[in-house]
């Protein structure tokens, strides 16, 4: 093993194992291996004889949990746990097991193990209450609930700081932007180089204030300042250069923050994007749906496109409205598209049981957060991808596709941080394909469903506000209601980059907003 010869070590570990199967040394060895040469099969085995050996142990049910996870097996994953359970009582067990259930999406049963772990006495028992936030607040839609978990937390632990950095992110996520830099400010009175914090008071701050520019200088250039949150303070660095009108130093810090972010997500593969896209649109044609579409009428609301392209605006005006609920970005379809593989469907099509599975457990997550007269809107952008499964599950659902100039859509998103999932907000140019092949699919739902597809142009929407909401009111069957256009009032929860700006009064400033960095942007934004 220490001359890297993993297929003889493996041949005497057999040897030895044949002998004495439950030599925890020789599997110990041996699940290294397999973790070394990335053989999911050899780890697996070594490790369910090592759970079996000692079950007690709980870090071999742990890996094993992990390799399933990390193999996108996420339903597998807590099953691990579920044998010990009949076994024995221990709050890590519990907590483990809540903590893979979350990522399986069974929140509810999360919770019930997270509260067993803190009954049975679990020590650092804020970090549990920490989570069961997280689920309540990201998954739940009950903000009180997360918030009560964050103050029990920090009771137990009253200098907690992941407990006061999610409430400040609970408290602007509704808006209120006085408590979210009470909070990060707290965290600075404890730590005063938190440069999480430090850049998450610069995104609230709204006057591009000197002495956080400064600050954040000190914290970038900070060797101790880990690359995760060195990212995070350059976007806000860029951000208040923005503001300030000091837009080369402003594109400076985002090209900074992109360049190591990129090393974080990885490079973009525009061939495999190409490839999905051309995929979708050959296997959801018109011949599917007259194959597979199902009887179920209902109308349930997607408003998708290009992320930064007005649908967290849309959604918030929309939700103004007596009759609407905004949901934010829900995941459930981006689960289900990875779960039952719809990128690459089966040519026969998905079986109707599964089909109104899909349906039902949608269905009941838009329950919880709104009462049946109540619509619900789903605001995913990238439920663009998934429109095929959509329309396959839902026939009659109302699909609303937000565009933007694309200049200012790929700026706006160049200058935030995303998820890994979307590596391509790392490069300008990437962010250009993207745009072009996303347009390409969504052209191509536009033809299918003309119908049932409604298109909000951005820079429309901020010139003549009742005329498009007017427009999409009527698309999903309601009536026109003065309150859309006092939005800025509405204190719901939103949970995306756009928070602050619509909290304020309709403005049209980020209309052309790419002009301000027209020298820096490069021959693909260069004005016709």
């Amino acid at each position: 093993m220490q001359q890297d010869n993993f297929g003889d070590a493996l041949s005497l570990l057999e040897q030895v194992l044949k002998i004495f199967p439950e030599n925890k040394t020789a599997l110990l060895y041996k699940a290294e291996i397999g973790i070394q040469t990335c053989d999911k099969q050899i780890t697996e085995a070594a490790l369910k004889s090592l759970i079996l050996i000692a079950p007690h142990n709980l870090q071999y049910s742990i890996t094993l949990a992990q390799l399933y996870f990390d193999n996108g097996e996420l339903e597998r994953a807590p099953k691990v746990f579920e044998p010990l359970i009949q076994q024995f009582k221990h709050p890590d067990l519990h907590f483990n097991y809540a903590w893979f259930l979350t990522r399986a999406a069974d929140y509810n049963n999360a919770l019930e193990n997270y509260q067993k772990a803190i009954d049975l006495g679990l020590q650092g028992s804020e970090e549990a209450h920490l989570n069961m936030a997280n689920i309540y607040s990201s998954r739940l839609f009950q903000q009180n609930l997360a918030k009560n978990h964050l103050m029990v937390a920090l009771k137990i632990r009253p200098n907690y700081v992941d407990a006061l950095y999610n409430l400040g992110n609970l408290e602007e996520d509704s808006g209120d932007r006085t408590a979210a830099k009470l909070q990060f400010q707290r965290i600075l009175s404890i730590d005063p180089s938190h440069a999480k914090a430090t850049a998450r008071l610069a995104q609230a701050d709204d006057d591009g204030s000197p002495t956080l520019i400064s600050k954040l200088e000190t914290l970038i250039e900070n060797p101790s300042t880990e690359d995760d949150s060195r990212i995070d303070c350059l976007y806000a660095l860029g951000k208040l250069h923005d503001q300030q009108g000091n837009y080369k130093q402003a594109f400076e810090s985002w090209t900074s923050a992109n360049t190591i972010d990129q090393k974080f997500v990885g490079k973009f593969d525009r061939s495999s994007f190409t490839k999905s896209v051309n995929r979708l649109i050959e296997v959801y044609s018109e011949s599917w749906f007259k194959r597979i579409e199902l009887e179920n009428r209902d109308e349930p609301v997607f408003i998708c496109g290009m992320f930064r392209s007005g649908s967290t605006l849309l959604e918030q005006m929309l939700a103004s409205h007596p009759q609407l609920v905004a949901g934010g970005e829900l995941d459930y379809f981006h689960r289900t598209a990875k779960k039952i593989g719809s990128a690459n469907p089966p040519d026969s099509g998905y079986s109707t049981a599964l089909l109104n599975s899909v349906a039902d457990g949608y269905n009941e997550q838009l329950q919880l957060m709104a009462s049946p007269e109540i619509r619900v809107t789903d605001k995913r952008p990238d439920n663009a991808l998934h429109i095929g499964l959509i329309k396959t599950v839902f026939p009659q659902s109302r699909i609303i596709l937000t565009r933007r100039q694309d200049k200012d859509t790929c700026l706006s998103i160049y200058s935030h941080r995303f998820a890994r999932d979307m590596n391509y907000a790392c490069d300008l140019e990437d962010i250009n394909f993207y745009s072009n092949e996303l347009n390409r699919l969504t052209e191509h739902w536009i033809t299918l469903f003309a119908e049932t597809v409604h298109v909000v142009d951005y820079d429309d929407l901020v010139k003549n506000p009742k005329q498009v909401i007017s427009g999409v009111l009527r698309f999903i069957h309601l009536d026109w209601d003065a309150a859309c256009l006092d939005f800025h009032h509405l204190r719901n929860v939103v949970s995306t980059a756009s928070v602050w700006q619509v909290r304020q009064p309709l403005y049209s400033r980020s209309s052309g907003r790419w002009k301000n960095y027209r020298t820096l942007l490069g021959d693909i934004f260069k004005s016709n």
